[in-house]
């Protein structure tokens, strides 16, 4: 009777074992997540390890620090502070600043020197047309009358045909001239407008101003002294072009004189011919 109740127990006692070890595979297979759910959640949770990682190899720069203050924050002990190496960074874009500001300065002399140098030649070039325009033609024909350069008397006449007598010289000659009686220190002025095409020194007839006046003309003044023209000088009629000088050694019987004579294609005309 005991012996059979033994049996009894033992048989309950496993049929136990075997219910609660049941139990627990159920249980377990009822609350162990799915494979899907595990690696959603490590997907999840991957991202965020990454993240702290990153975080703690290497610092975040906010939007509104620039690099080098980054790297100041960033500097190890030893190396140059924060504020050392802005201070530096400062200084270097200072003395580029000092630098540049000479050649900006001289480039921008040069720039205003240049634009001073065209305005001052387009004047120029406007002066000079303007008085281009503004002179008339030089024109001279046998109906032209001229003024008188000097008042005073005749006294050598102008004779390319027969000989003239020339009293310093104690001889007579042709003479492509005339000679008109004048103080010494009269003004001469200019019988027709004209261009001055050459000033001389003459042996004869000192200092000597020859004038192109004109379709070939040219008007000769001989005997001068202080000029108030020179070469290239456009004159104009009854203009000052110097002074009676003292008469050279071949006009010193005859006296202080003005000599005048005109040529027309380089062959001498009679100026008392175009005189009032």
């Amino acid at each position: 009777m005991t012996k059979n109740r033994i049996v009894k127990y033992a048989a309950n006692t496993a049929l136990l074992a075997v219910l609660a070890a049941a139990g627990i595979g159920v249980y377990q297979l009822g609350t162990s997540p799915s494979k899907d759910e595990n690696m959603k959640e490590e997907a999840e949770f991957q991202p965020v390890e990454q993240e702290e990682k990153a975080d703690e190899e290497e610092p975040m720069v906010d939007a509104g620090t620039s690099q080098v203050e980054a790297d100041m924050e960033n500097a190890p002990e030893g190396d140059l502070t924060g504020k050392d190496l802005k201070e530096n960074t400062q200084e270097e874009g200072n003395a580029e600043a000092e630098e540049e500001a000479p050649k900006s300065a001289e480039t921008v002399t040069d720039v205003q020197e240049t634009v001073s140098e065209e305005q001052d030649s387009a004047i120029e070039t406007e002066d000079v047309s303007a008085n281009g325009t503004s002179l008339p033609e030089l024109s001279f024909s046998e109906d032209t009358v001229m003024e008188w350069p000097v008042n005073g008397n005749i006294l050598l006449d102008y004779n390319m045909e027969q000989t003239t007598y020339f009293p310093t010289l104690d001889q007579y000659k042709l003479n492509p001239a005339i000679a008109v009686q004048a103080v010494e220190g009269a003004p001469v002025t200019a019988s027709v407008s004209g261009t001055v095409y050459s000033v001389e020194e003459d042996a004869q007839t000192g200092t000597t101003v020859t004038m192109e006046i004109g379709d070939g003309y040219q008007a000769i003044y001989g005997q001068l002294k202080d000029l108030a023209v020179e070469e290239g000088d456009r004159v104009e009629q009854g203009t000052t072009i110097g002074y009676i000088a003292a008469p050279t050694k071949y006009y010193s019987k005859e006296g202080s004189n003005l000599y005048f004579a005109m040529k027309k294609d380089g062959e001498p005309v009679d100026p008392i011919a175009y005189l009032p």
